[in-house]
């Protein structure tokens, strides 16, 4: 019963998260008419990890991760406070409390991330820890895929402030439901922040399998940035569809995004791991730049699904293989190191589409990002020999 509790709590705070995200988005380019704020307020939604996120995996290692996320998730609660106060009452410094608002947000999943993921460790066996990652993530990607259905849902009846309204409430529900979440915890060292990282980088070293994982994310996220910032551009311009039809073609991302976790379950224990994330991480990249191309409906919806099917497969075996491979001693860290990944180069890679959609055109920030996609992917191939040796969790 703790388990469906913690998946429930997870489900409902990252769907939240993402209708936040998607808000932040959303709302620049409907209010303020700028993809080049929409990517700074979506960058300062998943930026700031890249400073909190190593006080986070220190703080989980040390105090637990239950404690770390309940005191984490209040600042969901507050940036969706300012988010609202933008849309409610629209003052002169709309830009600037929506943009710090955004920045509370980003706060929030510098520490809720990690901590969600080491506390798995709480309710399962070593055993049953790879399974449970997969049904973990695969709730985190129902989540960044369903979110713009209900934010485009709730927004036609209720407008803004009812998407804000909405997702401050799931917060404060997620986390009611951990309250009484088992919380076993032994500190296994206290030093200063330097000397806790140090030994986790070392101990990474004597694992090299999870560096290469944790490159294969940093490919991997490239995708989900531009995913949020440029997609609904692609659908009203590129595809000419209206509000309702652009949220049901990013709700497209759902759809696959389940089969992708439900293809991961069933495939873990059959594909050799670390060659399949290689090669479904080529295709991807490819798919990226041909939604950058197309212009018919069906097509660029059909290109979308096999795109982010793909992505969360290898998304699922990415973190269900730092999880196998990650001693619990540094697992905080470790996990905080991959939602850094997550989040900061999701932020930078919707940035950088962002401004160079707006500078020179929605396809062209589609290319470029998919040519560095498929780039990195073939430095994954050529130097990554430990994770092409990563053939089960066994």
């Amino acid at each position: 019963m703790k388990l469906i509790l913690f998946y429930l709590s997870c489900f409902m705070a990252f769907v939240a998260g993402h209708m936040v995200n998607y808000s932040a988005i959303l709302y620049s380019l409907e209010q303020f008419d700028s993809s080049l704020l929409a990517g700074l307020a979506y960058g300062l939604c998943f930026g700031p990890p890249i400073i909190f996120g190593w006080i986070a995996g220190a703080y989980i290692d040390r105090y637990s991760a239950k404690r770390v996320l309940l005191i984490a998730q209040n600042f969901f609660v507050l940036g969706g406070l300012g988010m609202l106060y933008v849309m409610a009452y629209q003052p002169e410094s709309s830009i600037v409390i929506f943009l710090i608002s955004s920045f509370f947000v980003g706060i929030a999943w510098s520490f809720v991330a990690p901590a969600r993921f080491a506390a798995m460790t709480q309710y399962v066996s070593d055993e049953q820890l790879p399974q449970s990652t997969i049904t973990f993530n695969l709730l985190v990607m129902i989540g960044f895929g369903l979110a713009p259905i209900l934010l485009t849902q709730i927004q036609s009846v209720f407008e803004w402030k009812g998407v804000a309204i909405t997702s401050i409430f799931m917060f404060m529900i997620s986390s009611l439901l951990l309250l009484n979440a088992p919380n076993v915890h032994e500190r296994l060292s206290h030093e200063n922040l330097k000397q806790e990282w140090l030994g986790c980088f070392d101990a990474m070293k004597s694992i090299p399998v999870i560096p290469q994982l944790l490159f294969s994310a940093i490919i991997g996220y490239l995708l989900m940035g531009p995913m949020q910032v440029i997609l609904p551009q692609v659908a009203e311009q590129q595809l000419g569809l209206n509000t309702i039809e652009k949220g049901q073609y990013l709700g497209l991302i759902a759809l696959s995004l389940i089969i992708g976790g439900i293809a991961a379950m069933k495939l873990k224990g059959i594909v050799p791991i670390g060659k399949t994330i290689i090669g479904m991480l080529f295709l991807c990249g490819i798919s990226m730049g041909l939604i950058g191309l197309i212009e018919t409906v069906w097509l660029s919806c059909l290109v979308l699904v096999v795109a982010t099917t793909l992505a969360g497969m290898v998304v699922s075996f990415i973190v269900a293989g730092l999880q196998h491979f990650t001693p619990v001693e540094v697992k905080g860290r470790v996990m905080s190191i991959y939602t850094i990944i997550s989040q900061v180069i999701s932020a930078m890679a919707g940035v950088l589409a962002g401004a160079i959609a707006q500078g020179v055109s929605v396809p062209f920030s589609l290319y470029v990002v998919g040519g560095l996609f498929i780039a990195l992917t073939l430095m994954l191939f050529i130097k990554g020999q430990h994770i092409k040796r990563f053939d089960s969790f066994s």
